[in-house]
């Protein structure tokens, strides 16, 4: 029977316990201000070539 590989979450660069999903990890780890500073700034640095 196939093992599912873990989880890494990029915003906190920690491993999801083997039950849980990275979106509930997003959902309830994270705030919403936090998210979308992340997303940005991964935006910036693909789009616009600026380093993190």
């Amino acid at each position: 029977m196939p093992t599912r590989s873990s989880v890494f979450c990029p915003v906190c660069n920690e491993t999801i316990s083997q039950g849980g999903s990275l979106e509930h990890h997003l959902v309830y780890e994270h705030r919403p201000r936090e998210l979308a500073s992340r997303l940005a700034s991964e935006w910036e640095a693909e789009e616009l070539g600026v380093e993190e």
